[in-house]
């Protein structure tokens, strides 16, 4: 598994998917990597962006309601059924 830190750039919601948020993730590469997640029942759009997450970021692309995602946002929920984002530790590096 290649877990990356990234920091969420841009972030909008799926214009076809109900569920589904669009992101823009850098996470030291060249370009920032276009992921979908499907935390619209979890989070606020405006909660996503400067949000520290881990990508799992070797999984093959895939298209999720005709959006191209390359990667995994790392999620976890607690006893309740909270999901909230894993995040990494403040001084780890993109």
């Amino acid at each position: 598994l290649d877990i990356r830190v990234g920091v969420i750039q841009k972030a909008w919601v799926h214009p076809e998917a109900d569920k589904l948020f669009c992101e823009e993730i850098d996470i030291g590469e060249d370009e920032p990597r276009q992921i979908a997640s499907g935390l619209r029942a979890h989070y606020n759009l405006e909660d996503l962006e400067g949000q520290r997450v881990l990508v799992l970021s070797n999984l093959k692309s895939r298209k999720l309601v005709n959006f191209p995602s390359h990667g995994m946002v790392m999620c976890a929920s607690n006893d309740e059924g909270k999901v909230m984002f894993v995040e990494p530790p403040a001084d780890a590096k993109i």
